[in-house]
């Protein structure tokens, strides 16, 4: 099991790329890496801290796990796994018409340049005023899914997963998003057996 927390200070690691090459542990966008630590109100299940991810009018809305940029570079294969997280506007979140939270996935490409990525067709929950827990199995059937990058299927992606996350899209599109608002994100754990 994976489970990214932000109850300490120097964990997750934000991804950068000091030498022309993508590393670290957690990323979002845009700008890159809006992200920081927050404590006001506390996180999920009594943490102390949580992602917040901050939207000040921003083309794209998202925050991810990147195992794909960890040392060393790894995959998982999610398929039949659960992933459970949990969401709360900690400030009000507005976006432009006809976008929503959803969980996404991307597959690795340490041996290919092909992004392919999916997202679920259900949108998530975010809590107002509360944490709301999201759980989902990953299920390789196209039937659950909608593609928006790429020509991989949903198959050959939950195979090889290297990044995973929440991000505001409107069918297929995922700039444009014009958020405003901070999302806080929260005990993110994947790869949950059984």
């Amino acid at each position: 099991m994976i489970e990214i927390l932000f109850d300490t200070p120097d964990r997750p690691v934000p991804a950068t790329k000091p030498s022309g090459k993508w590393s670290g542990e957690w990323a979002s966008q845009s700008p890159l890496n809006h992200w920081h630590r927050a404590t006001e109100g506390g996180g999920a299940e009594g943490n102390s801290a949580y992602c917040a991810l901050v939207g000040e009018d921003s083309d794209e809305f998202y925050a991810e796990s990147t195992p794909n940029w960890w040392t060393p570079s790894t995959v998982f294969d999610l398929r039949g796994t659960r992933v459970s997280f949990h969401l709360k506007a900690v400030k009000p979140i507005t976006v432009a018409p006809g976008y929503h939270p959803h969980l996404f996935i991307v597959i690795g490409y340490q041996d290919t340049r092909d992004h392919s990525g999916w997202y679920t067709r259900e949108p998530l929950r975010i809590g107002q005023g509360c944490w709301a827990l999201n759980e989902l199995v990953l299920r390789p059937d196209p039937a659950l899914w909608l593609r928006y990058w790429g020509q991989r299927t949903i198959e050959e992606v939950l195979t090889r997963v290297g990044f995973i996350g929440v991000m505001y899209l409107r069918d297929g599109q995922f700039r444009g998003v014009h958020a405003t608002g901070v999302l806080g994100i929260d005990r993110f754990r994947y790869d949950l057996k059984g």
